[in-house]
């Protein structure tokens, strides 16, 4: 299927997929290094996204995909509220990195999916003092009182976006609080963690290679001198290789047949007697 120069030009120049409703969070110029960030501009741009696809349709679901290190707390908390004003449902897919301010982006979506590999961050507000000490002592007092406003707020959405109560939140982000996909979800800040596909139909030339008889030899003396190139003087007297049971799908495939579709058969090897023994096995997967 032939892709149009407006779909390639709206996809990496402002980060929007008009047809399959998917926006793509931050900046994407070049010369913008922290793209990724919760800024004005990167949440501006969500924003007129959001808009745009719900002139198109409201009873359509909008795709929101995010990696990001957090930023500016005002603008996320911008953001927030045009999401939940949305008549569309949204839909939050996040990897990478999802810390800071995105995490209460992620929180308020319609559904939340994770990537395997996604880290999440939770941590307190950013503090809003600009006061030097130069600086009137009211001035710091008020800053104190928006910065304990604005943590009860964002407190307050993690409770009513996940299963935990404020009090929970008030406690874990007083210090960098990292958790993984499986963590977030057990949480309740994410619904969903997006599994891989089976991707055996896809790696028969891998699945073939690494079947392959191995000379045990030869492997001892790469793995012997890879050691040494790196300077590790710890080395094994044994290492274990194995491939992997490739689990395949029906539905994934590549459109050009593969002339090799012999399965490859398992295989196990036997030591050999060498300073540094090289054992092939075959490691089954559930």
């Amino acid at each position: 299927m032939a892709i149009d120069s407006t779909t390639v030009e709206m996809m990496f120049e402002v980060g929007i997929d008009l047809k399959n409703r998917r926006i793509y969070f931050g900046a994407t110029e070049l010369d913008e290094v922290e793209g990724c960030e919760v800024t004005w501009r990167s949440c501006e741009m969500v924003v007129r996204a959001i808009h745009l696809l719900e002139n198109d349709s409201v009873h359509k679901p909008i795709e929101l995909h995010i990696s990001s290190p957090g930023g500016d707390a005002y603008e996320m908390l911008r953001l927030v509220d045009v999401i939940e004003a949305s008549p569309c449902q949204i839909k939050f897919f996040g990897s990478g990195k999802i810390m800071s301010s995105a995490t209460w982006i992620m929180a308020v979506c319609d559904e939340r999916y994770l990537y395997r590999n996604a880290r999440i961050l939770l941590h307190d507000g950013p503090s809003t003092s600009t006061i030097t000490a130069a600086g009137k002592e009211i001035d710091f007092r008020i800053d104190a009182e928006e910065n304990h406003r604005l943590q009860n707020q964002l407190n307050k959405m993690y409770a009513d976006n996940s299963r935990m109560p404020e009090e929970f939140y008030r406690l874990v982000v007083k210090r960098d609080c990292f958790l993984s996909a499986e963590e977030t979800v057990a949480l309740g800040l994410a619904d969903k963690i997006l599994e891989p596909k089976k991707r055996g139909n896809l790696r028969r030339m891998r699945i073939a290679l690494l079947n392959k008889e191995v000379d045990k030899a030869e492997m001892g003396r790469l793995v012997k001198k890879l050691y040494a190139r790196v300077d590790e003087a710890r080395v094994p007297t044994k290492i274990e290789i194995h491939t992997s049971h490739e689990k395949f799908d029906s539905k994934v495939f590549v459109e050009k047949p593969i002339e090799d579709k012999e399965k490859p058969a398992e295989q196990t090897a036997q030591p050999v007697s060498e300073e540094l023994a090289i054992v092939q096995t075959v490691k089954s997967e559930p």
